[in-house]
């Protein structure tokens, strides 16, 4: 077994390299903060501001949760950092939108109002080149997954195999079976390995021999 790809670097950022913020853990950070009670928000509405830290950048946060008139509840972020194009500094100052829901096993769910499709969303983005925190959808931002060339994927389910399997990608031989595994599943999951690793010889052999045409 060989090494494994790492996916294409070209096009549209993706989800996975962009900065996000996900409704949930901000509501728990709230809470945290006493902002906030679980299961139900302040009975008036209430203004507060902390400093939370999302993915290794401190964004600061103002809300304003408001029980009785929930689509004026918002929150508010701001973070400094540079500009990925220009180098110079650039301060992020969004004021988003938060609506509610109830589901239908009971409780509160909180979301994002994206401001540019106006939609709902769960999670807010911030790519590399980015000014505000929109949705996926408003960035264009795909999944790393579906950039991936045939070649790569067969080697990531390689991977995922072989160690499920109790191996080291890295070696050249298949693992043998791990204790307590049964041989049903050992020989299934071994025939899944050994088609993925076809495959990837097949697209490394036909990217060689187009190489080698040029």
């Amino acid at each position: 077994m060989g090494g494994y790809g790492s996916g294409r670097s070209s096009g549209q950022p993706t989800v996975e390299s962009a900065f996000r913020i996900d409704i949930d853990v901000l509501i728990s950070k709230l809470r945290r903060c006493g902002m906030m009670r679980r299961g139900r928000i302040p009975p008036l509405g209430i203004s507060a501001g902390c400093v939370m830290r999302f993915s290794g950048c401190d964004v600061e946060c103002e809300a304003h949760i408001d029980e009785h008139e929930p689509w004026n509840s918002w929150v508010r972020l701001k973070c400094r950092m540079t500009d990925y194009w220009t180098d110079e500094p650039l301060e992020i100052d969004d004021k988003i939108r938060l609506t509610t829901s109830r589901p239908p096993f009971g409780g509160l769910r909180w979301w994002f109002v994206c401001p540019r499709p106006n939609r709902k969303v769960r999670k807010l983005y911030l790519p590399l080149g980015g000014r505000h925190f929109w949705s996926r959808c408003a960035y264009g931002l795909a999944y790393a997954s579906q950039r991936e060339t045939v070649y790569d994927r067969a080697m990531r389910r390689a991977r995922k195999l072989c160690l499920r399997l109790g191996g080291d990608p890295a070696d050249d031989e298949y693992p043998d079976k791990p204790p307590r595994m049964r041989w049903a599943t050992y020989n299934r999951l071994m025939d899944k390995l050994v088609t993925a690793d076809d495959v990837a010889d097949e697209r490394l052999v036909l990217l060689a021999a187009r190489w080698l045409g040029r």
